[in-house]
């Protein structure tokens, strides 16, 4: 749904809470892939299900890996680029039936602002992309965020602090401690993605 109606609010009118990506991983009990974000200031956790190609443009992105010809996440923010489209926000504003919704805020050059229906895994690729803020309504985090000591101290921790590592490495140009961090999270990944060859239980449309 793009344009909504005269009046609407962001969100719809929820209270937004800001979030960070922390990584993606595998749900054991599916074996389907979820993207892990945090509530800024708290230890509240949202794992969304998600496709392998999403879960793979995700980690490419958090990792800041570059390739000769663009991704589809590349295509889309080139494209808004160059007609000179802001992304002013992302938002996960729903969850109903077990399933998440969420919208992308744009703005065009006459400062006129459309509300873009879309997947959380598509607006958070689009916002890693674009070093867009990302909100989660806060009725879904509290129907449905755990706490991070529930989760399984395990790879999400793991590539999280790796990426982490690789974003101060790459801003104090140490590339080859870099380079290093990218062989250890593609490894960590490679075991990951083995695991599943689809993301069943996907819960973000």
């Amino acid at each position: 749904m793009s344009g909504r109606r005269p009046g609407y609010l962001p969100g719809g009118g929820a209270k937004m809470l800001p979030v960070e990506v922390l990584g993606i991983s595998v749900c054991p009990p599916y074996q389907g892939y979820v993207v892990i974000i945090q509530e800024l200031g708290s230890e509240r956790r949202l794992p969304i299900f998600i496709g392998v190609a999403e879960a793979q443009a995700i980690s490419i992105l958090l990792q800041e890996l570059e390739y000769a010809r663009p991704l589809t996440f590349d295509l889309f923010g080139n494209i808004l680029s160059e007609l000179k489209i802001e992304v002013a926000a992302v938002r996960v504003i729903e969850l109903k039936e077990n399933t998440f919704y969420a919208e992308i805020e744009i703005k065009d050059t006459g400062g006129r602002t459309y509300f873009i229906d879309a997947r959380p895994s598509d607006s958070i690729a689009l916002a890693l992309k674009t070093k867009t803020p990302i909100f989660v309504s806060e009725s879904v985090m509290n129907s449905a965020a755990i706490q991070a000591d529930q989760m399984p101290e395990s790879d999400v921790d793991r590539l999280s602090e790796l990426n982490r590592q690789l974003q101060s490495a790459v801003a104090e140009e140490a590339y080859e401690r870099a380079a290093q961090l990218r062989d250890e999270i593609h490894d960590l990944e490679k075991k990951l993605f083995k695991k599943s060859d689809q993301g069943k239980g996907e819960s973000d449309k």
